[in-house]
């Protein structure tokens, strides 16, 4: 079931593509029974598109946002930042200072960023995810390519809850390593 809701598109496909054998093959042989599983099977095809489309597990939903709010970052775009960062988020190292603990903290670490080492793109290395109980544990490994110095490597933790609204949202930051410099 799992599968069906992580990935409506290829589930679907997988099923019409045996709903087609089925009611060719059918048809070809002038087998009534083959023709009617394939019909089923085309409408099992149908429904699993429409789970997936319309449920979304917890491994969705933090990748979601942990990919929107490093997009956001790389491209400066504060405001959605601001809807994909809580309000009262933990931010576990600072950066030596850099960073505050809150969400002030984070846009002056982007704001910071996009001044001092503006990033011209970057590359996800490793991305996985992690689910709890009631949130999730995000670890990426990415390659940022920064302008004036190159290529730098960098790794994070996030953490995803669900606020109240069932929105979900990054609730804690920890800069794991920057540059081979660990943060520990």
């Amino acid at each position: 079931m799992r599968f069906v809701i992580e990935h409506p598109l290829a589930s679907a496909c997988i099923l019409s593509s045996i709903s087609f054998a089925l009611i060719w093959t059918g048809l070809r042989d002038e087998k009534l029974i083959r023709i009617k599983f394939g019909v089923v099977i085309f409408i099992l095809a149908i429904s699993a598109m429409v789970i997936g489309i319309v449920f979304s597990t917890t491994r969705e939903n933090a990748s979601n946002v942990v990919h929107a709010f490093i997009d956001a970052v790389v491209d400066n775009n504060i405001f959605k930042i601001r809807k994909l960062v809580s309000p009262n988020v933990i931010v576990v190292d600072d950066l030596e200072g850099k960073l505050q603990g809150n969400i002030s903290g984070v846009i002056n670490g982007v704001a910071y960023l996009h001044e001092q080492f503006p990033p011209t793109s970057n590359t996800i290395l490793r991305f996985e995810v992690f689910e709890r109980e009631h949130d999730a544990i995000v670890e990426v490994s990415m390659m940022s390519r920064i302008t004036r110095i190159g290529s730098v490597p960098h790794r994070w933790h996030f953490i995803v809850t669900p606020n109240a609204d069932e929105t979900w949202q990054i609730t804690t930051i920890d800069v794991v390593e920057v540059a081979f410099r660990s943060y520990r």
